[in-house]
């Protein structure tokens, strides 16, 4: 049985999805995420290359939260890493919180920032952490280290995260008064408890590095969520680990008010990615149905490329099943192709999750005009409903000279296919109300 925290969140328990595979404006890693559900957008960091910029230098990716496309991106220079970040609306306007220098360089070259800050996101912008006004910077009482802010979307307070006497540290702020350049502790510290970065023992196919890495942390109510990763060992082990498979993502929950572990789970959402390093971990409202998401995301490769990379981004649902069933993404309308119409009834998608395994279900009739005569794509599948495995399955055509099944694919880009269709047998038109395959 999986434990259920005070937020409604299971860490072993379903999840879903807000966008997948989305290109970003440069070629890095994404590192921390947030989500303005206000005004509509899903934001990324990534660090800058350091082999063509100095170190500590960001990109902040604006991306469409229906859509997945990118509307907009801020260069920002010497503000760090990007370990965490949070999103604040304010009208139609967005402003980030984030970490900015003075910077902090670690024994192994990675560069953080010291200090928190909050700025307006200005499209094609291009911010200079050391040129940002003293006041607008606030450095946490004894911090020796590295920093980062996360947003509480839900009690609007900012948690930031600090180092000092060699633990993670986290203090909560009102992040209205915050914003104005009052920073009073609300409540109690967390300090993160001792042996947490220690690698757990669970089952790996390759051998894993022995402490765990920070990949982001959110808090949630009486709840922090902390983001980690068991990067495959191939240091010590080069010729039995695989480069293109990273290692294995580890959510763990504390209570902030007892300082107890209450959970730790292995993340299995996007298992079907090329390569799947788990990046940022944030928390949201969902703007269509008031539910409360715990978000993290997830980079890998794109496809065709050596380096460059894209981001996914799963969540888990706080609100409980109803009649066993868990609705994780209610009924969106497909995009056809060029040639494809809708039928009597158009053709919809959903997310549904029953005893622990997740579905994948359409609904609805196209129709081919003049008719398919080859294996053809018909529609894509919106970014909630995209499947990081092929999925597949046969379902009812037009029945011409007996035949009268062809076989759907849906990949993990969305696009859904029809196979079967010949010159001397054309497919007019496809039924999808059978349609539920297992998504993941």
């Amino acid at each position: 049985m999986g434990y259920t925290d005070a937020n409604g969140v299971d860490l072993s328990g379903v999840s879903g999805r807000l966008v997948q595979t989305v290109d970003l404006v440069k070629s890095p890693a994404p590192q921390a995420i947030a989500t303005d559900t206000v005004n509509g957008h899903v934001f990324v960091l990534q660090v800058e290359s350091s082999a063509t910029a100095p170190q500590g230098n960001l990109y902040l990716n604006r991306i469409d939260r229906l859509t997945g496309a990118v509307t907009g991106s801020m260069q920002l220079k010497g503000f760090g890493h990007g370990l965490s970040m949070g999103a604040e609306p304010v009208g139609a306007d967005t402003y980030l919180w984030t970490e900015v220098g003075p910077l902090h360089v670690t024994s192994s070259g990675t560069t953080f920032g010291k200090a928190v800050t909050r700025f307006r996101f200005e499209n094609g912008a291009v911010l200079d952490g050391a040129l940002v006004p003293q006041e607008r910077k606030f450095t946490p009482p004894g911090s020796t280290a590295g920093t980062g802010p996360s947003l509480d979307p839900v009690n609007k307070l900012l948690t930031v995260m600090y180092h000092k006497d060699g633990r993670r540290h986290f203090t909560r702020y009102d992040a209205a008064a915050a914003a104005a350049g009052t920073w009073t502790p609300v409540g109690t510290t967390f300090v993160m408890p001792d042996a947490e970065d220690v690698t757990p023992d669970v089952p790996s196919s390759y051998p894993l590095q022995p402490k765990l890495v920070s990949q982001g942390f959110t808090v949630l109510g009486d709840v922090v969520y902390h983001y980690q990763w068991a990067p495959y060992d191939k240091e010590n082990h080069p010729d039995t680990v695989p480069s293109e498979f990273p290692g294995i993502a580890f959510l763990t929950s504390y209570s902030w008010s007892t300082g107890a572990r209450l959970d730790r789970q292995v993340v299995t959402n996007a298992d079907g990615l090329t390569r799947r390093e788990p990046e940022g971990v944030a928390a949201e409202v969902d703007p269509a149905t008031g539910e409360t998401r715990l978000l993290f995301g997830f980079s890998n490769t794109v496809p065709g490329t050596t380096g460059s990379r894209d981001v996914t981004i799963g969540w888990y649902p706080t609100k409980p099943a109803v009649g066993g069933v868990k609705v994780l993404q209610d009924w969106e309308d497909l995009a056809l192709q060029p040639g494809v119409s809708p039928g009597a009834q158009p053709p919809r998608g959903r997310l549904v999750a029953l005893a622990g395994t997740t579905y994948l279900q359409l609904r609805g009739t196209v129709t081919c005009s003049p008719g398919l005569t080859a294996d053809a794509r018909i529609g894509t599948l919106p970014h909630r409903l995209r499947p990081t495995h092929l999925t597949r399955q046969n379902v009812p055509r037009n029945n011409s000279a007996g035949r009268c099944v062809c076989r759907l694919e849906a990949d993990v880009h969305g696009a859904l296919w029809a196979y079967g269709a010949t010159t001397d047998n054309a497919v007019t038109w496809i039924d999808l109300d059978g349609v539920s395959v297992a998504w993941r």
